[in-house]
């Protein structure tokens, strides 16, 4: 029964995990922008139409400055900071992430308002993020804060991107796709383009929500999901996806030019991994200027994925330069996100422990619980054959035997399991015990029909806490292979943030999560490394991270990349 544990993944990573898409459909109709040259004057002329300045009507400042972001962290002189080459704005090195952040959650607005003071000044959102949820709730923190004196908007940095389609849009012409002539269809609920049609209705957006008239950085989504099925009629091939991307660079020199961007970039999954199907090379992006003569003094920017496991980004091939360093030459930043989610062997890994004083307690009841969950539920399962007659329908409640069987196997992916257990275990539940009640409730005369409509509440209640206790049974796995990375990674390298010993950060609550961090900022091709700080507790882990990360030198790197918990995991 429990035949596959595997992750859905929405987003495209290299490595052993299926990179497979879901059905992809292409579609591109005529336009009158399409196939002009960018060149010359037709497509930049009709781009240009209705765009506003940004500048304020007040003639207050509307964006960062080098002069404000330098003051502003020249304040804050623990926290490491880098330069943004083309704009000279001085970024710490440690950026908000907002991926998971909205307005519901007091604790997200508490962790900004803690990472500003700390120094933080630059926040990196999405318009797809929370269906717009985490602009509006960045425009209204900043918002907050630009009144307090906390922070001037001069002094922090934000980025935004575009790209992502996804649902709710449930159907097709949407709102957001009727006037653009190109975009992908990854699903019947997704879709994704980097169109200048959708990117100037996009920016328009985010600026609405953000309460902002210019965006510092904005970029382009993670366009390699563009790619698909070459056979398909129209489909996308890596020349139209780069011929697209130089059309919208073109595009967005003209939203440099009215002033509601800075500068742009892209986001990407693939751009740093050389060996990838997807993988977007950087020196062809950079080729396409002599055809469509587009600004490299406006592209400021790449974001990749970085961390313990997944070191693509910043590590040097035998024949090619890593992007890093590539970017580097080019004078363009480098953004990492992901410090803390890692693709290791096929498994999505979180590099999260909470320490080892608890962890053998926990798993000694969480053992006892699972031992009594798995009883009451098999139990019940024999009842329920003694309470009704049609044995096919009885023999649908069997789970505590395919949980306790699989218990092993769930317990090796914790992610994996997770899924399963949310997305086809009680979903599955849930129907049979439905079929069974409409049975039950069929049937007036049926002698036993109050047990069994009882019956059928009890296990569903008894099933989601065995399938909650399993989920926190597989977390204490998780965990206890991450203490060990956690300890081995200390004995390599002494300057690491520990929770013990001379290197001690009072209150840290995940050593392993501060190792990830220092480790990634402390790279010197790395601008900023982007952190998904949603409660205070995070936002001090991280900046006490950030603060230690100078202590690295090369040579820790190097030492810290041999560890063997961390071999034979990357993309290769």
């Amino acid at each position: 029964m429990l035949s596959s544990l595997s992750v859905h993944i929405t987003q495209r990573y290299h490595g052993p995990l299926s990179r497979t898409l879901s059905s992809v459909t292409f579609r591109r109709t005529s336009s009158p922008l399409w196939g002009q040259g960018v060149a010359g004057t037709g497509f930049a002329n009709a781009i240009r139409v209705g765009i506003q300045t940004s500048r304020s009507a007040h003639g207050a400042t509307t964006a960062a400055t080098s002069d404000a972001t330098a003051a502003f962290m020249s304040k804050h002189p623990a926290l490491p900071t880098a330069t943004l080459p083309k704009r000279g704005l001085v970024l710490s090195k440690l950026g908000f992430g907002a991926y998971r952040v909205n307005s519901s959650q007091s604790a997200h607005k508490a962790a900004l308002v803690k990472a500003v003071q700390a120094g933080v000044n630059v926040i990196d959102t999405s318009s797809h993020f929370g269906h717009g949820a985490s602009e509006k709730f960045i425009g209204e923190a900043l918002g907050d804060l630009f009144k307090q004196d906390a922070i001037k908007r001069e002094q922090v940095v934000v980025v935004s991107k575009a790209g992502f389609i996804l649902p709710p849009t449930t159907e097709f012409p949407t709102q957001d796709l009727e006037n653009v002539p190109s975009y992908a269809a990854i699903s019947s609920t997704s879709y994704h383009s980097i169109h200048p049609n959708y990117l100037k209705a996009q920016i328009s957006q985010s600026l609405d929500r953000l309460k902002m008239e210019k965006l510092d950085i904005f970029m382009l989504n993670n366009p390699e999901r563009m790619l698909g099925d070459r056979m398909l009629p129209g489909g996308f091939s890596k020349s139209r996806l780069y011929k697209e991307i130089a059309e919208a660079f073109a595009y967005l020199d003209t939203e440099v030019e009215t002033g509601r961007i800075g500068g742009y970039g892209i986001c990407s999954n693939a751009l740093h991994i050389p060996t990838t199907e997807d993988h977007l090379s950087l020196k062809a992006i950079l080729k396409t200027r002599q055809d469509f003569g587009w600004k490299l003094e406006n592209f400021v920017a790449v974001q990749a994925p970085l961390n313990l496991f997944e070191r693509d980004l910043v590590t040097d091939a035998e024949s090619t330069k890593s992007l890093a360093a590539e970017a580097k030459e080019n004078d363009i930043f480098v953004f990492t996100n992901r410090p803390l989610n890692a693709i290791a062997a096929g498994q999505i890994v979180t590099l999260e422990n909470k320490g080892q004083h608890s962890r053998q307690e926990n798993s000694v009841k969480l053992l006892e619980t699972l031992d009594l969950g798995f009883s009451s539920l098999a139990n019940m399962e024999l009842d329920i054959k003694d309470m009704i007659e049609e044995e096919s329908l009885a023999l649908k409640f069997v789970w505590s035997e395919v949980l306790s069987e699989n218990l092993t196997r769930l317990s090796s992916n914790y992610f994996a399991a997770k899924h399963f257990l949310e997305r086809e275990v009680l979903p599955a539940i849930d129907r049979d015990l439905k079929i069974l009640e409409d049975s039950t409730q069929s049937e007036p005369d049926l002698e036993d029909k109050d047990a069994i409509l009882t019956w059928i509440h009890r296990y569903r209640r008894e099933a989601q806490s065995l399938t909650k206790d399993i989920g926190l049974f597989c977390q204490l796995d998780s965990d206890k292979r991450n203490d060990e990375l956690n300890l081995v990674l200390g004995l390599i390298c002494r300057e690491f943030v520990s929770d013990v010993g001379e290197n001690k950060v009072d209150d840290i609550g995940s050593p392993l999560s501060t190792k990830s961090i220092q480790y990634c900022i402390a790279h010197e091709n790395v601008g900023c490394t982007l952190v998904g700080m949603r409660t205070p507790d995070y936002v001090h882990d991280a900046v006490a991270a950030a603060e230690a990360s100078r202590r690295l030198t090369k040579r820790d790197l190097g030492l810290i990349e041999q560890c063997p918990l961390l071999l034979n995991t990357t993309s290769e």
